[in-house]
């Protein structure tokens, strides 16, 4: 059976919204930290992102260390 790799897809949905911020402001050509330009509002969805981003990193490290004393 295939694992799901929690530690990998923690750790890119947590820092999604920067790389989210960061290719629309190159099709729009703002900053991606200004918010007024729309690209930086993405970047408040960290608030969401990190805790939940966060906790799957961490049931992947609780997984791979069952895994490891069996």
């Amino acid at each position: 059976m295939k694992h799901i790799p929690f530690i990998r897809a923690g750790l890119i949905f947590a820092i999604s919204p920067i790389l989210l911020a960061f290719i629309t402001s190159l099709f729009q050509g703002g900053s991606m930290w200004d918010e007024g330009s729309g690209t930086g509002g993405y970047i408040w969805l960290m608030f969401l992102t990190l805790p939940v981003g966060f906790l799957l990193v961490v049931i992947g490290l609780v997984m791979m260390v069952v895994r490891r004393t069996r």
